[in-house]
Order: structure tokens, then sequence, then C-alpha cells
């Protein structure tokens, strides 16, 4: 290993860091399947290259000799030896499957739902993670599960399918909509983060080994490449400490968290707030306009103004997003509903309200107040 703990070239050559107690069992079943595999290819290459030399056309005129139409010993020989291997790579992987099968019966529940092109996790407290961070070009969210104890994920799709993949746990299952599949897997007793009360985040113990990466690989479209996240293993300490910070958002102002949760509710894999079109409307300046909600109507009894983006229309969006549908777009976004609180949603509105220069003082203005009211503080 380099300075600071960092992988070498020749770890990175094979594999990536161990983050799992699957870990053992996989890598010696793949590299005694790989070594098999390199000694029967070298052994055939030989063969062949050696028959093509030694049993090569004949000069003309010199009579070739007769072969044997049969040689039961290595007939034997040839049959037996590659089905023995075969059925100890059988019975081996066989056995680590049923291994990675049944989760065990104390394994903490975790919630996954996927969707193109974004991760969204349910702890067993009914809370999700508001942390992220940048992975390439994107904003992807951060999960933390404690070290040395067993998770269980129980995962759905809401769209296509798509395959929850931690290359340093070797764990990977595809992600089907309408069924739920299970995956689950044991954190080895490394810590990759630590919980900074100061900044009531997630910290890493090491920079250039900042947690695990979490992937798609199941191909669910064109930004599937950009569908990733980031895994930390925390103390049992920190992880309740974590779990605490995340479900209170009571001193978050409302723009800030509005922001937090455009990225942690998926609302970025399809909306974009710099005015470039997506497989969703944009969301900048859309705000107390009319342009982007021709022929909306109000739901009956609300006092809002007919064909104008405010509280109303945000708040049907996102609770019932095929009740009105923007011209030049599908019908493609699923229901909200029990899954954002509605100080989440008054957030989200917020934040669109933000997001049009000429209402950006009111609604910095709305979540000081919003504050005040409840007597906090903003963090």
């Amino acid at each position: 290993m380099s300075v600071l703990g960092a992988e070498s070239w020749w770890s990175r050559l094979w594999f990536r860091e161990s983050g799992s107690t699957f870990v053992p069992s996989s890598d010696a079943l793949f590299f005694f399947i790989f070594t098999v595999s390199a000694i029967a290819f070298v052994g055939l290459m030989f063969a062949m290259l050696w028959f093509g030399v030694m049993y090569r056309r004949s000069k003309v005129g010199n009579v070739a000799e007769v072969s044997s139409p049969h040689n039961t010993k290595l007939e034997i020989t040839w049959s037996v030896i590659p089905a023995i291997v075969m059925a100890i790579m059988f019975y081996w992987g066989f056995q680590d499957y049923l291994k990675k099968l049944i989760a065990p019966s104390d394994a903490m529940n975790v919630y996954v739902t996927a969707s193109q092109w974004a991760w969204e996790f349910t702890y067993p407290d009914g809370g999700g993670t508001l942390e992220s961070e940048m992975i390439g070009v994107k904003v992807s969210p951060v999960i933390a599960f404690p070290a040395g104890k067993p998770v269980k994920l129980i995962m759905t799709s809401r769209d296509v399918i798509h395959a929850f993949f931690v290359p340093s746990f070797r764990t990977k299952r595809d992600i089907f909509p309408n069924r739920y599949t299970t995956l689950w897997f044991e954190p080895t007793d490394r810590v990759t983060h630590t919980f900074s009360a100061d900044d009531k985040k997630l910290v890493p113990v090491d920079p250039n080994r900042p947690g695990y990466y979490l992937f798609c690989a199941e191909y669910c479209g064109d930004q599937h490449s950009q569908m990733a996240g980031r895994v930390a293993i925390v103390s049992d300490t920190d992880y309740v400490k974590w779990r605490n910070a995340q479900l209170d958002t009571s001193g978050i102002p409302l723009r800030d968290l509005g922001e937090i949760l455009y990225f942690n509710k998926g609302c970025s894999a399809c909306h974009t707030v710099d005015g470039s079109k997506n497989t969703g409307p944009t969301w900048q300046g859309i705000w107390g306009t009319n342009d982007h909600a021709v022929g909306w109507t109000p739901p009956s009894g609300s006092d809002a103004k007919a064909g104008v983006v405010g509280p109303e229309y945000i708040r049907q969006s996102i609770l019932d997003p095929s009740a009105y549908i923007v011209p030049g777009f599908t019908n493609q976004m699923t229901s909200y509903q029990g899954r954002v609180t509605d100080r989440e949603i008054l957030a989200l509105m917020t934040y669109i309200k933000w997001l049009n220069s000429d209402f950006r003082e009111e609604a910095e203005a709305d979540g000081v107040r919003e504050l005040d009211e409840r007597g906090l503080v903003a963090n």
C-alpha cells in the first residue's frame, strides 16, 4: 500500500478494496476459476501449436501415418477431470450463493427505491438520507451503515430494471418494477467515516479512501452511468448520531432544505435548475409565470389562479403529477404521496420560488419567517 493507505497499482489491477464479509469467499472462488481457466487456456494453445508443427502436412510423396481411431484412457481422462473440476466450481459457487441469498434474522432492513436515475433509501426510523456528494458530474446520495452489522436491502423500481451493485462488497442484485428483490451484506469492521457534530455530516477518515461506490449495473437509460452513490461505514455511535441528524431538519431554512431534497429525492434526475431541457421541465424561473402552466386549472375549492405556477400548482405536481402534464413532456413522474412531509413540500416550493430571480428575496424571507414562527434559528 502507498501513502495514506491508498491502493497500489497492483491491487487496483485485480480487485478493489474489501468492504464486506463476502469478499474472502467470493475472491477465492473467482481466483480458483481464473487459475483453472488460465491453465486450461495455456495448455490448449500449447497443444494446438505443438500438433500444428508435429503433424503438419507431409511432403509430396510421403504417406501419412494412420492415426488411432480410439483411445479409451485419453477420452476418460479428458472427460472425468474437467467434470470433477466443474463439479467443484458448482458446489463452491452454490454454497456461496446460498450464503448471499438468505439474510440473518437480526439484519437491519433498509428499503431501496430505484428510478431513472436516482436512489432513494428509507431506514428503519422512517427517514432517508439528506447527505450527498459530487460523484463524476452529478450530485449523488451518501448512505451509511454500521460496521460489522448485517444489513438487508428490500428493493423495488419505479420504472425500468436497475441493479444495486457495490463492487467492494462483491454483491449485486437486479431491481424490478412492481416486485421486490432482496440483497444482504455485512460490512467489515473498517470504519470509513466519522460523524462531525459541528457540520452534522459524515467525514471520511482517509480522504484517499472515502468509502465505497454504489453503481447501477443494469443499463437503464441515457444517464445510467451517472446513477451512483457513496456507501459509508461508521461506528454504532456515529450511526445513531447521523440518523438523528438526518431526521431533524427543523433548523434548516426552507430554501436550503429544498435544494437538498432536489438532489436526494431524485428530482435532479429529470428537472434542471439552469434552464436546460431534460426528461422533465426545468424549475428555473417558472414560479409566478403562466407559460409553464398553460391550461392548468386549480383543484376545486382552491383560490389559486389558473395557469399560474404557485403553491397549489407545485403541491399538485408533487402529489398528483398526472393531473396536469406540461405540453411537450410525457406522463412519466410517479406520485410522491407519503414520501414527502408537508414541510418538505413547502421547502421544495420555496426553492422553486427562489430559482426565479424576481422572487428570490421573497423566498429567502419566507424561509427566515418560517423558522422564526417556530422559534428556531437557522443552522
